[in-house]
């Protein structure tokens, strides 16, 4: 790690935004807390690292790699979540490797949700969408209902889905005001 120290404490659904200088660390990080909350017991962890499409078979269907079941109620569930991030029926069939980075982020975010996860770990969540499939995604993973630790540059995602945002230096992590979440 490129950082002296850093603790962070998240409690419940909270969710929170990691910010900071490029290269200081933040990737790293985020690792590292994955790594360490992963075999937790009652903690299910999904993981979206920047390079997603390297944890993706990019000759599977979008609706095989969200529903390797099969069964029809789960598939179900699959074309109507995917509807409504904007999947064509076209995109739903196809190799995931005929989709756009945008489409990746959003089959990558969907596949969490559908698998239960109760903790999401986030590298640049936003960072390939659409301006149009961005509101989306930021509604999910607002009304996401368990905890969201993430490192972001997106002012929007950070003010629209973050409770807490942390300033990560090479001194260590500190709870920051910058970009946090306009005051009630």
């Amino acid at each position: 790690m490129l950082v002296d120290d850093a603790t962070l404490f998240v409690e419940g659904p909270q969710k929170v935004a990691i910010i900071g200088k490029n290269g200081v660390g933040k990737t790293t990080l985020l690792r590292q807390i994955y790594e360490d909350i992963k075999s937790r017991p009652g903690i299910k962890v999904g993981y979206m690292p920047q390079n997603y499409e390297e944890c993706m078979n990019m000759n599977m269907a979008p609706i095989d790699f969200l529903c390797p079941a099969g069964n029809k109620e789960e598939k179900t569930l699959c074309y109507t979540l995917m509807g409504v991030c904007r999947f064509t029926a076209e995109e739903m069939t196809h190799e995931i490797g005929d989709l756009s980075g945008g489409q990746l982020a959003k089959l990558y975010l969907l596949k969490m949700v559908i698998d239960e996860c109760n903790v999401l770990v986030l590298d640049e969540p936003t960072r390939n969408l659409s301006p149009t499939s961005n509101p989306v995604i930021r509604e999910i993973l607002k009304d996401f209902g368990g905890a969201i630790i993430s490192v972001s540059h997106d002012r929007k995602y950070i003010n629209e889905v973050c409770d807490k945002v942390y300033s990560l230096t090479k001194q260590g992590l500190n709870e920051s005001q910058k970009y946090g979440k306009k005051q009630q």
